[in-house]
């Protein structure tokens, strides 16, 4: 087995659950999969990120994505982002700013 290039994970914390995460990740599948990426791109269900908690009212940052080795989190990630977030993050390389909440440096 080769190790995954890359790992996404949905939040699915209370906030970010009713907010639609649970149909993102599926999506999100459904998308990798389709661009024959599955076998590349580790995917999982995050328990809460303790985004929203950083935000008023309570929920304003959900749903959130995270994706590593980049430690890129996004935020508010809707339905249509699925696939900006696989065309031009996973296969692209490139940010998306405007969902970014933040970016982890190196260690």
């Amino acid at each position: 087995m080769k190790p995954y290039k890359q790992h996404i994970l949905v939040c699915h914390g209370k906030t970010c659950s009713a907010a639609g995460s649970e149909r993102l990740l599926e999506l999100l599948r459904d998308k990798l999969d389709a661009e024959g990426l599955s076998g590349e791109i580790k995917t999982s269900k995050g328990g809460c990120f303790s985004v929203c908690k950083e935000t008023e009212p309570k929920g304003g940052y959900c749903p959130v994505v995270v994706i590593y080795p980049q430690g890129v989190w996004y935020r508010n990630v809707s339905e249509k982002d699925i696939h900006e977030i696989v065309e031009k993050h996973i296969k692209g390389g490139r940010i998306i700013e405007r969902l970014l909440h933040y970016k982890m440096q190196p260690a």
